[in-house]
């Protein structure tokens, strides 16, 4: 009979052990929160798991566990006392005790494990609320945290209408280039030598210079250069005749110096040779005598 007594107790304790085993770990579902990548959830996760165990001591599994064995126990003592009592007062004291362990085992082991099932689901509780804050505090979504409705969005006021074209302006011709400029030239100026007259080079000018005549004339070349009214005139000879002469066929020098100041250097180097004609190192040039003139 005892073997049938034990053989009883163990089956119940499997049967009750079986039925009564509590998940390790969340009953809750959490998702990643916007932004974070797989590994880091499953990093939130371990983190919020250990910390809910701080949170309440120990696992749910443990506290169901340790009702369960400490109601066996005190239900086996208490069964083996109350047996004894009864066998002694029938005369088998031995097999009233032994019944009364199994019987206690039984009745506690059975009342244990509800106490302890119950305890491991208020612990569960306890340690789904510590995770959910802890995943929540990380920025990871729970399935009872709603997201906030999208304040509707405002009508975007139509775009204003297109400028109206601007008026195409009729085509007008360009105006004509305004006319050349007619350069009415004045006839050659009359001039007339007595004599040859005597050139002096000035070597800032790099030419010479007529002197002691009313005229400004220049030699430079081989050529005379006439200098009257704006105008160069040209001629082959000092006395003419003169032809007006086209700007490309000026002589450079000619363009470098103004008059006045072909007139500053002729004058400065003329004062110079009449301080000290006997020492004069200067140059001069006299053209030969040419009756002919225009």
């Amino acid at each position: 009979m005892k073997t049938n007594i034990i053989l009883l107790v163990i089956l119940l304790l499997m049967a009750l052990g079986g039925c009564a085993t509590m998940p390790n770990g969340p009953t809750v579902q959490a998702m990643p929160g916007q932004g974070k990548t797989f590994d880091q959830f499953r990093s939130d996760d371990a983190t919020c798991r250990q910390w809910a165990e701080q949170q309440i001591g120990q696992s749910p599994q443990q506290t169901m566990n340790q009702n369960a064995v400490t109601g066996a126990a005190v239900g086996t003592g208490a069964g083996a006392l109350l047996g004894a009592l009864v066998g002694s007062a029938s005369g088998h004291a031995g097999t009233g005790a032994a019944v009364g362990a199994g019987t206690g085992l039984l009745v506690g082991t059975a009342v244990g494990a509800n106490a302890g099932q119950a305890s491991g689901m208020e612990v569960q509780r306890r340690y789904d609320i510590a995770y959910q804050q802890c995943m929540a505090a990380k920025g990871n979504r729970l399935p009872e945290m709603a997201s906030p409705p999208a304040a509707p969005m405002a009508e975007a006021a139509p775009p204003p209408p297109p400028p109206p074209p601007a008026p195409v302006a009729e085509f007008a011709p360009p105006p004509p280039p305004p006319p050349a400029p007619v350069v009415a030239y004045s006839a050659p100026p009359k001039v007339v030598f007595r004599a040859p007259p005597r050139f002096i080079y000035s070597p800032h000018l790099g030419f010479y210079v007529a002197v002691e005549t009313p005229y400004d004339v220049v030699y430079l070349d081989g050529h005379y250069y006439l200098w009257s009214k704006g105008l160069w005139y040209a001629a082959s000879y000092y006395n003419g005749p003169w032809v007006v002469a086209q700007t490309r066929r000026v002589p450079p020098p000619l363009h470098r110096f103004g008059w006045e100041e072909i007139r500053r250097y002729r004058d400065s180097e003329y004062r110079e040779y009449h301080h000290d004609k006997k020492h004069y190192k200067g140059r001069w040039y006299v053209p030969v005598e040419r009756r002919e003139h225009s």
